[in-house]
C-alpha cells in the first residue's frame, strides 16, 4: 500500500453538508507541500496553486485548492487517533523486514505553538525507531511529568515485542520498567536523583569494583572531533541491589556505568552516567544502545528544527498543531526511506520542491 491509501483510514469530525474539499486530497496536498519545504498555511495554499496539475495526477482535487484559512480549518477536524493509525500501518509495513528493535521514547516542545503564553506550546512524546530513523508514534502530553502516563500508554499501542526499550532517567520508575517487561521487552534506562536509592546502590557497586581495580570496561570508544577528543568506557555488572531495593525492582539485573573523558582545547573533564537494564551482564551491545538512545535528539529533534523548523512555526490553532506535527513526521519517514540521490534530508526536501519527478519518487518510489 502507498501513503494515500494509508491515509484512507483517517477519520474527520466534519459534517456531510457543503462538504466540498475531499479530506485525503487535502492531507494528500498538506504532506507535498510540506515535502517541498513550506512552512504555514499560506505557503501550503500557493503550493497548491502552483502544483495543482501535478497534485491531480494522484487525486481528483475536484473543486481546486482551498483557501489557507479552509486548509487550516479542515485539518482541524481530522481525528488526531486515526491520523496516528495510518502513520502506524504505513511505518509497520516499512518496518516489517528489517528487524531493528531499538526504540527509543522521548518527548519534544513545539516551541512556537502557542498563542499567548508560551507555557501553553504542544509537548510531543515520541517513539523513534533508532536504527532505522523512523518515527512510529507520537502522542501529546500536558507537562513534562505527563510523559509518564503517555510513555505507558504508548506500550500498550505499538508492538515492542523483542525490542530494546531506551528512555531517560524520568522514567525510571517500577511501574514503567514492568510495563516494559510484560511487553516482553527489555529497557535501558539512565539513573539520576529522582531514584536516590536505587543510584547510590548503583554507584557505591561501581566505586568498591573501581577501587579495587578489577573490571575492565566491556566496550571503549575513542573519537577525535574538530580539536575535541573524548573517549567513552562503559561498565556492566550483574546488579547487587539490598534486598528491599531488589523487591521493588524486580526486572534490574545488569547495571551500567559509561564514563567519558572529554579534551577541548586543551582542558580536560570526566563524566560519569549511570544506567540499568532488564538484560544480562553479558549482553556486548548495552553501551550501543544507550548511545542509539541520542539520535532520537540528532536524527528527529534536530531535523524538524532545523530543516521543517518546527520550532519557529506559528501555526498556533487547537487540534491542527498536533495534526501539523504529525504530517511532519510522515514526511520524516518518507525521507528517511528514500534513498534516491540525496546526502542529507535538507537536500531531499530541496529536490523535493523543485522537482516533480523526484517528489514522486520520495512518495511512491516511482
Amino acid at each position: 500500500m502507498n501513503l494515500i491509501e494509508h491515509l484512507s483510514v483517517v477519520q474527520e469530525t466534519r459534517s456531510d453538508i457543503n462538504k466540498k474539499h475531499d479530506i485525503i486530497d487535502v492531507m494528500f496536498l498538506v504532506i507535498s507541500a510540506v515535502t517541498s519545504g513550506s512552512e504555514g498555511w499560506q505557503d501550503i495554499e500557493i503550493y497548491g496553486d502552483h502544483k495543482l496539475e501535478w497534485l491531480r495526477q494522484y487525486r481528483p482535487f475536484e473543486h481546486g485548492i482551498p483557501r489557507r484559512h479552509t486548509i487550516a480549518r479542515i485539518l482541524r477536524t481530522v481525528v488526531a487517533e486515526s491520523l496516528l493509525e495510518a502513520l502506524a500501518s504505513w511505518v509497520n509495513e516499512q518496518r516489517e523486514s528489517q528487524n531493528k528493535p531499538i526504540i527509543a521514547f522521548d518527548g519534544k516542545v513545539l516551541r512556537g505553538s502557542y498563542r499567548n503564553d508560551h507555557k501553553t506550546a504542544l509537548q510531543l512524546v515520541t517513539a523513534y525507531d533508532a536504527e532505522r530513523g523512523l518515527v512510529l508514534s507520537q502522542k501529546p502530553t500536558a507537562n513534562k511529568n505527563g510523559e509518564l502516563s503517555v510513555v505507558r500508554q504508548m506500550l500498550d499501542i505499538i508492538n515492542v515485542k523483542g525490542s530494546v526499550i531506551t528512555v531517560d532517567a524520568l522514567h525510571c520508575q517500577r511501574e514503567t520498567l514492568e510495563k516494559i517487561a510484560e511487553k516482553k521487552a527489555h529497557v535501558v534506562v539512565q539513573v539520576k536523583n529522582n531514584q536516590p536509592k536505587l543510584r547510590k546502590v548503583v554507584q557505591e557497586q561501581f566505586q568498591s569494583v573501581f577501587d579495587a581495580r578489577k573490571e575492565k570496561a566491556v566496550t571503549e570508544i575513542k573519537q577525535k572531533h574538530h580539536g575535541r577528543t573524548e573517549e567513552r568506557y562503559v561498565f556492566q555488572l550483574k546488579a547487587k541491589l539490598p534486598d528491599d531495593l531488589a523487591k521493588k525492582w524486580p526486572t534490574i539485573r545488569t547495571i551500567i556505568a559509561v564514563e567519558r573523558h572529554r579534551t577541548i582545547k586543551g582542558k580536560g573533564t570526566v563524566d560519569t552516567s549511570y544506567y540499568v537494564s532488564s538484560m544480562s551482564p553479558k549482553h556486548k551491545l548495552l553501551g550501543h544502545y544507550i548511545r542509539q538512545h541520542w539520535r532520537i535528539e540528532n536524527s528527529q529533534h534536530y531535523i524538524l528544527d532545523v530543516v521543517f523548523k518546527e520550532d519557529s512555526s506559528r501555526i498556533a490553532l487547537d487540534g491542527a498543531v498536533e495534526n501539523m506535527a504529525l504530517f511532519r513526521r510522515f514526511v520524516l519517514n518518507m525521507l528517511k526511506q528514500c534513498e534516491c540521490g540525496a546526502p542529507s534530508q535538507r537536500s531531499k526536501l530541496k529536490k523535493a520542491s523543485w522537482s516533480d519527478d523526484y517528489r514522486a519518487q520520495v512518495f511512491f518510489g516511482l
